[in-house]
């Protein structure tokens, strides 16, 4: 890292930024234990593909012996930036000093972890180390909001189970319990949505999200085969297939209609194939693909001119579409480095590549997407690290913007553009 780099990483580091994308459970957002650290998902799935029998990170199984299982396959994948994660987090937020976590001084990692925990405030420290203002939740759309620490973190309505699973009886039942609508019929989808955004508004949340797989097509909806899907429901029947997707696109516009009325983004997340390695460990079971085409959805970003879509892509082919369609539509807004493209030589090269080609102000720069609030530190200086080197190398050594411009565009993709875009 020469002179310029590590002036404007130092700026960089200074910025105090929103990450709008997490799992982080707001009853219990910091780590209590080490495997609440080994148990992320990228660790397990890892040590699974170099040869760990999924069995042994088993739930059944005491968290000391699992623990150990994954201590013992780390070295195996000591070669990743998710490990790096794992030791910038053990080092800044734990004191942790060996080189490298072995059986035997795994326990004294695991003793700071517990005696932190019990600490008054432990998660707003821990935010504070990362430099973090706000973290937005991704929220069950029947989840009791209320008790969550809104001085930190934000709601977020996640629409999955809306938009795939409305022919389910339970999800209907528990729709009804929060909004007091009786799904029965398409305008009662309508009134139930309205209802739930309404509600989500009122405690604080920014905007609603989903997972959308690869062949998702958010065409203009067809009311009356997504009516005859929830009759079918209603009397105990699966939709037939085209019915299914019809009424998976009619709750899906629904609620663009909901995120428009209320003025609030719509986070989508494109290109996730789930449950393809059912032999995998929990989490480490969805790949992507690079089937579909953001196409499909240029008839919802011109349907919904007045509402923000927030865009993350899974796979690295449709990443430059992505790009030309931010380039185009004034509504769509490249957000993050999501899961597998979430490793710095992605990373670096799809962020070059916005930054040469897009506006500065569309670009929401990174999300953590993490499960604790402990690896919003590594993973947000990770990005930070590879902001720094493209803004240094690539716009000021060539004279293309001076040090305080490119300090500025960063403050831009960490803070300024999420902060306005979620009006948080």
């Amino acid at each position: 890292m020469n002179d310029l780099e590590r002036r404007l990483l130092g700026e960089i580091l200074s910025i105090r930024a929103v990450d709008c994308h997490s799992h982080v459970p707001p009853e219990s957002p910091h780590a209590r234990s080490l495997w609440d650290l080994l148990g992320y998902h990228y660790y397990t799935e890892l040590a699974h593909s170099a040869g760990m029998p999924a069995e042994a990170v088993d739930a059944r199984r005491s968290e000391d012996e699992r623990i150990g299982e994954m201590v013992a396959r780390l070295e195996t994948l000591d070669n990743t930036v998710q490990h790096s994660w794992l030791m910038e987090a053990a080092r800044e937020l734990f004191g942790f000093r060996a080189e490298r976590l072995t059986a035997e001084n795994w326990p004294d990692l695991a003793r700071a972890v517990a005696e932190a925990a019990r600490l008054e405030g432990r998660y707003r420290a821990v935010l504070a180390k990362a430099n973090l203002e706000k973290v937005f939740l991704t929220n069950r759309f029947d989840e009791d909001l209320a008790p969550v620490d809104r001085t930190v973190f934000v709601p977020c309505l996640r629409a999955d189970d809306l938009v795939f699973n409305m022919a389910d009886a339970d999800v209907r039942r528990r729709l009804a319990a929060r909004t007091g609508v009786d799904v029965a019929s398409t305008g009662d989808v309508r009134q139930a949505a309205h209802e739930l955004m309404r509600h989500f508004v009122q405690h604080g949340g920014a905007s609603a999200a989903i997972g959308l797989p690869p062949d998702f097509e958010p065409r203009a909806p067809d009311e009356s085969a997504a009516g005859r899907a929830l009759a079918h429901a209603l009397k105990g029947r699966g939709p037939a297939p085209d019915e299914a997707g019809a009424l998976a696109a009619f709750v899906f516009d629904v609620l663009a209609a909901a995120c428009r009325e209320f003025r609030r983004p719509f986070q989508l997340m494109i290109g996730a194939i789930r449950n393809i390695y059912p032999a995998g460990v929990p989490g480490g079971r969805d790949l992507l693909s690079k089937q579909g085409s953001l196409a499909a959805y240029a008839d919802l970003f011109r349907r919904y001119p007045q509402v923000d879509f927030t865009v993350s892509v899974l796979s690295m082919a449709w990443a430059h579409e992505l790009a030309t369609f931010a380039w185009i539509f004034p509504n769509v807004k490249p957000s993050g480095h999501w899961w597998y493209t979430n490793i710095p030589a992605h990373i670096e090269y799809d962020l070059r590549g916005r930054l040469e080609a897009l506006p500065k102000v569309k670009l929401i720069g990174y999300y953590s997407d993490m499960y604790k609030v402990e690896f919003g530190l590594p993973k947000f200086n990770m990005y930070r690290r590879i902001l720094a080197r493209i803004l240094a190398r690539e716009f000021v050594a060539p004279g293309r913007l001076t040090e305080s411009q490119a300090v500025d565009v960063a403050g831009l993709l960490l803070r300024e553009n999420p902060k306005r875009i979620f009006g948080v």
